[in-house]
């Protein structure tokens, strides 16, 4: 009992990470990596791993959804068990390449059964 409470405040928590293959990619191009998850200290049920392609603009402070990406789940990861899922998503043609005014970043967010979400942020550059 003492374990699922101290996962409630990130202590011992299962850990993830969206790790991609390289930084700088062309429009068009296909983001690829993968899901590296590494559970906690208890076990915990994984309900789905949501994805959002961001494009953020400094000039007018907003952030726009270019792409969201959800994959439902059933698993269950056990006490400091590793577990790998392959991401990939296609850029589009007509995205601009980034630059002072313009930037990306993929948010990850873990839904877990039991209610937590964890985040995970990365930034990539879309290049000519």
């Amino acid at each position: 009992m003492f374990s699922k409470l101290m996962c409630r405040f990130g202590i011992g928590s299962t850990k993830f990470d969206l790790v991609l293959t390289k930084r700088d990619y062309r429009p068009g191009e296909v983001i690829q990596g993968e899901y590296e998850i590494i559970g906690g200290r208890i076990q915990q049920k994984l309900k789905r791993i949501e994805t959002e392609l961001l494009q953020f603009d400094h000039n007018s402070e907003r952030s726009s959804v270019l792409h969201y990406n959800t994959i439902l789940s059933s698993s269950t990861m056990k006490a400091n068990e590793l577990k790998r899922i392959s991401f990939s998503c296609r850029l589009a043609d007509s995205y601009p390449p980034s630059s002072e005014a313009i930037s990306y970043k993929l948010v990850t967010r873990f839904v877990f059964d039991d209610g937590i979400n964890k985040v995970d942020h990365d930034d990539f550059r879309i290049i000519a």
